[in-house]
């Protein structure tokens, strides 16, 4: 594990700069939201694992409980004396694998990814009937609806995952200018036809279900028809309901075979999934994987989707490359960090440095 080789300056680094240490409000509404939410992963595991798993989920529900109790009267405990929202992801995914429940929302990817590969098909047609920005333009708010399903906020955790709702929510969407919107700029560079300015491209991904499948995956298969290669970066290990990587492989084979186009990009070598060695919702590019590197060191542009990976942690990253951060707003705090409201949208482009030297394999 090291440094993401994009990262402009990887000594100046910091994944996320919200010191809960200093942040008394802050830190009561995150050792909140975790202490309530873990209950919530716990009914979940209940389902994946079964009644076999009834003394592991008391155990990790009093585990993680006696976590939240003693970081309230020493926020200082955890390893490394640090606190911040990456530091409770750790600690609740500790609890849990420590307790072999290490993927409790498993059975809820599963059923998500379902509801939203049968109403892929209908995505694809609609978007071979468009072109130019306006498709541009779909692609991106695409992924804004199809990242309100996120197990890991109490705002949307119990929102029903049917197909119908991806659909209610790319209708609702706030309407533009977004709270931060950058899509006139980035539209500079997105042709009208082949080919785009970038060879390849890194895109972070986040959720199962309709952010994935309804939302990157329209983008990225565009690109890929393009002619830029795509590669998916996910999770090595289980967290909330995000994607792992070997379960990217097997939803993107999954709908190859009802997407000739797809079918022949991945044929092509179009798409490639690589791990990022992350097992957390957010991500510190302080520690990737040598996977991540090897196939990173060339790409032109990386994508940051979702609110953990690009707004709660990354925002003010500085890559050497063209970056793009997609997300929608689900937390009151973290939206409150860039001035907005739950449900905002946020589109940041960052293009390149002039005069910078572009990125170069080996």
């Amino acid at each position: 594990m090291s440094h993401f080789c994009l990262l402009s300056n990887p000594d100046q680094y910091v994944a996320q700069d919200w010191d809960l240490l200093k942040d008394e409000a802050s830190r009561q509404h995150w050792l909140d939201l975790f202490g309530n939410h873990f209950g919530e992963a716990l009914k979940a595991a209940a389902v994946t694992y079964g009644r076999g798993a009834t003394r592991p989920i008391a155990a990790a529900g009093k585990q993680f409980a006696e976590v939240i109790a003693r970081l309230r009267q020493d926020p200082a405990s955890l390893p490394g004396g640090r606190l911040n929202v990456i530091e409770l992801c750790r600690a609740r995914e500790k609890v849990l694998r420590d307790n072999r429940l290490g993927d409790p929302f498993g059975h809820v990817k599963i059923r998500e990814n379902k509801a939203a590969a049968e109403l892929y098909p209908q995505v694809a047609r609609r978007l071979r009937a468009m072109s130019g920005r306006d498709k541009w333009l779909h692609m991106v708010e695409s992924i804004f609806a199809g990242n309100i399903f996120d197990l890991g906020s109490p705002m949307t955790l119990h929102m029903a995952q049917q197909p119908t709702d991806y659909l209610s929510a790319l209708e609702n969407l706030k309407p533009r200018p977004w709270r931060v919107d950058d899509f006139d700029r980035l539209a500079q560079d997105l042709p009208d036809h082949p080919p785009t300015k970038w060879g390849k491209v890194l895109i972070f991904v986040d959720n199962a279900g309709s952010d994935f499948i309804l939302g990157v995956m329209p983008l990225a298969r565009e690109l890929a028809m393009f002619g830029t290669k795509v590669v998916l970066a996910a999770n090595e290990l289980p967290s909330l309901n995000d994607m792992t990587a070997d379960e990217t492989v097997a939803v993107v084979e999954q709908l190859a075979v009802e997407d000739s186009d797809l079918a022949a990009l991945v044929h092509a070598g179009m798409f490639e999934v690589v791990s990022t060695g992350n097992d957390i919702p957010l991500i510190d590019l302080s520690q990737v994987s040598d996977e991540l590197n090897a196939v990173a060191a060339d790409a032109e542009l990386v994508i940051l989707e979702g609110m953990g990976r690009g707004v709660e942690s990354n925002f003010n990253v500085k890559l050497k490359v063209d970056t793009l951060w997609l997300s929608l707003l689900k937390d009151p705090a973290v939206a409150a960090r860039v001035g907005g409201e739950v449900f905002d949208c946020v589109c940041k482009y960052a293009p390149a440095i002039p005069g910078e030297p572009p990125p170069t394999a080996g």
